[in-house]
């Protein structure tokens, strides 16, 4: 079996939730738990519907969403999944049937969109970070509970918990990307432009390696778009 875990916070909008569910629901031998934190725009209601374990956690850390749904897991091997990507049937069920060969890893990034930066974004996510063992979580990323427990769990931080995460869990053992693609909603690039996302990337890449508090850089990421968390009600 399979645990999927979804973090989730008001995910309606961006019309993800509503094609990835359904494909998840069609495999068989997985357990799917969402951990939302609190969504006020229908995302709870449309998860209702279906069959699925669904927490509920005040947070504006995706990490700490991640990590509730981890802590839940019933099975073996543990997939992080992005709200804002999907997976084919094929996916799930070639990792279902092979798990026991891989430790963790990703799977193939592609963005919903075409366009030459966002082609270049994946080339260099598949093929320049991926060798390094270096995933962000619209890779959807996987591994084996063990080993995620090994290593106390993600850093709960607002930003870049993928990256510590996967920091951890190459320290452990190796890491495979499959060829199976997570197709990623373009959503950022769309809203906030391609080159100025692109440039806000790097940015922040930079600051994180340079240990700039996790709060404010998350603060810049999620300026005027809110996708992974909401501060309008937290004081400055």
């Amino acid at each position: 079996m399979l645990s999927i875990i979804i973090p989730t916070f008001n995910e309606m909008a961006n019309q993800y939730l509503e094609k990835s569910i359904p494909i998840l629901m069609c495999c068989k031998n997985i357990e799917i738990i969402i951990v939302d934190s609190y969504s006020t725009d229908g995302t709870y209601e449309f998860l209702k519907q279906f069959d699925l374990k669904i927490i509920q956690v005040k947070t504006t850390s995706r990490a700490i969403r991640l990590n509730t749904g981890i802590k839940e897991a019933s099975a073996k091997m543990v997939v992080l999944h992005h709200p804002r990507s999907y997976l084919s049937t094929d996916a799930i069920d070639f990792l279902n049937t092979y798990q026991d060969r891989y430790e963790w890893g990703a799977f193939t990034h592609k963005f919903d969109t075409a366009h030459p930066l966002l082609r270049f974004t994946s080339f260099w996510s598949n093929f320049g970070r991926a060798r390094r063992g270096i995933f962000y979580l619209d890779h959807c990323i996987f591994a084996k509970k063990d080993l995620l427990i090994k290593m106390n769990y993600i850093p709960e931080v607002d930003i870049f918990e993928d990256t510590a995460l996967s920091l951890g869990l190459r320290k452990q053992a190796k890491h495979q990307l499959l060829p199976f693609e997570s197709t990623t909603s373009a959503i950022r690039f769309q809203k906030n432009g391609m080159w100025k996302q692109s440039y806000l990337n790097q940015k922040l890449k930079w600051k994180y390696y340079f240990n700039i508090d996790h709060k404010k850089m998350n603060k810049t990421y999620e300026s005027g778009l809110t996708l992974n968390t909401d501060y309008k009600d937290e004081s400055e």
